[in-house]
């Protein structure tokens, strides 16, 4: 995508477990995605970025948050600092971050920066990865995969941008941003015919797009790719859709199962004893345990499933509830003892 840089390159590794670690030099960096300058601007922008965002900003491994799979953390970046002419990062590790880490498993750090067009300068930073494959000599010390070949996305905003923009639903991401720069230079070329103050050649105008983001109209370009980014990972407001609708599902599926088990237990399907097991088909096999319901003989006399019927009665045990004591492995003289408690 346009104006995202993934950065290659490096010789300086991490050692350790630091807890402080470079992110970008201050200069002019040369990358394999083209250049850009890195100053103190830069920080400033990254800091208040962040700070928007109300999230800590991830460390992952071999850029996966970009590829839309299950990325988990390595670590946290907790605060940026500006000190030794880079911008440094302090990270809070994951455990296994960690131990990554300490055994040398993993050994390079890479950025993935965004780009502002109007002067090539650094203003937003996406992530932090761990990767082993450093592909250019004598950069920074932050280095990537350099089999890295950015995320897909299926995402539904992309597919609602392309429908605005008059493009088909496979349109691509690059495809997507030109016809957005086109926009840009469509609504600037009309300002300045009509002799009005031009917009920032980063200001996208278009209002619907704007809003479908949940923008002001007018927003700068860069803060459009970094919406349509973090909408590529699956967040939004820092909520992980993906673990939201996994945990929705399984949820469903408790309660489903719990249903079935129920009317099982009810139509005397199967004991009380059974109970654990039948929950544990229903929930591995839905359709299976359904099947099983539907063509299981009834094992238990309808009425005389647990204790509470039982202590209703006087103290007698009539021919239903002696069969259910029997399904049950229940003695007579138990169920005798508790019909006569209060």
């Amino acid at each position: 995508m346009k104006g995202i840089f993934i950065l290659k390159g490096g010789n300086v590794e991490i050692n350790g477990v630091p807890e402080t670690i470079s992110v970008l030099p201050i200069g002019h960096v040369v990358s394999s995605k083209g250049e850009f300058d890195v100053d103190e601007e830069s920080f400033r922008a990254m800091k208040a970025q962040i700070a928007q965002r109300g999230v800590d900003l991830v460390v992952d491994y071999e850029h996966q948050t970009l590829k839309g799979v299950e990325a988990p953390a390595a670590g946290w970046v907790k605060e940026l600092k500006l000190e030794d002419g880079c911008i440094k990062a302090v990270v809070e590790w994951t455990t296994r971050g960690a131990e990554y880490l300490k055994n040398r498993e993993y050994r390079y750090l890479s950025p993935v920066v965004s780009v502002r067009k109007a002067d090539g300068k650094a203003t937003g930073l996406h992530s932090l990865a761990l990767t082993n494959t450093p592909a250019i000599e004598g950069m920074t010390p932050l280095v990537n995969s350099e089999n890295f070949e950015g995320g897909q996305s299926n995402m539904d905003i992309l597919k609602k941008l392309a429908g605005l923009f008059g493009l088909g639903e496979d349109a691509t991401e690059e495809q997507i941003m030109e016809a957005l720069s086109a926009c840009i230079a469509e609504n600037k070329s009309l300002k300045e015919g009509q002799k009005l103050p031009t917009a920032d050649e980063n200001t996208v105008a278009n209002k619907a797009v704007c809003e479908l983001l949940g923008l002001k109209a007018g927003a700068p370009a860069a803060d459009v790719t970094a919406k349509i980014m973090e909408l590529k990972t699956g967040t939004i407001d820092g909520v992980n859709l993906a673990e939201e609708l996994k945990a929705l599902k399984a949820q469903n599926a408790q309660r489903d199962a719990d249903a079935a088990v129920e009317m099982a237990l009810k139509a005397g399907k199967i004991t009380p004893a059974q109970k654990g097991w039948a929950t544990s088909y229903a929930l591995s096999d839905p359709k299976g345990f359904a099947d099983f319901a539907e063509k299981a003989p009834q094992v238990v006399p309808m009425g005389a499933v647990g204790f509470e019927d039982i202590k209703q009665g006087n103290g007698t045990i009539d021919a239903a509830t002696m069969m259910a004591c029997k399904q049950l492995g229940v003695d007579p003289e138990t169920a005798k003892k508790y019909m006569k408690e209060d």
